[in-house]
Parts: C-alpha cells; structure tokens; sequence
C-alpha cells in the first residue's frame, strides 16, 4: 500500500501550492472563488437573470449542469427581446 502511495505523490506530487504556507493556499482558493463567482453573476446578469444562482457554482458536479444551463438559456441581448403574444380567443 505504501508503493501505491508513494508512486501516487511522486506523479501528482504537492504541486507548487504545497510550497505556500497554509494562510497562502487559503487565499489562492479564495480569489479562485471570488473570481469564478464574479465571472458568473456578470454573465448572469446579462442575461437577465439573478446573480444568485452562480452560488449554485460551488458545489462539485452541480456546477457542470449550471456552466450547461447558463451556455443555453435564452440571452436578451443577443436573441432580442421576447415577442409580446396576444392570444384572442
């Protein structure tokens, strides 16, 4: 088991944030976040839906289906805006 490991670190190895202290690991994933976050409710709010739902961003997997979701929704400024359908009956 301890081969297994050892060959596992020596691929993957700490990588340059295993230099960092702890306080500095903490604040690169911090900005990653802020940034990532930011990113998505700019695009968001573009297309004119609320900035919340790039919370939905922090969770693994779900983020996938959002960054999906988010590609395909219908976008104001691009498509024009919804034709206004009066229905008589």
């Amino acid at each position: 088991m301890s081969d297994v490991l050892e060959a596992l670190s020596r691929i993957y190895g700490p990588g340059w944030m295993g230099d960092l202290p702890h306080w500095g690991t903490n604040l690169v994933i911090g900005i990653y976040i802020v940034l990532l976050m930011s990113f998505a409710a700019y695009a968001l709010v573009k297309a004119r839906v609320t900035p919340l739902w790039s919370i939905l961003l922090l969770v693994p997997y779900l983020d996938v289906i959002v960054l999906w979701v988010i590609a395909f929704i219908r976008w104001p400024r691009i498509d024009g805006q919804r034709p206004h359908i009066v229905h008589r009956g």
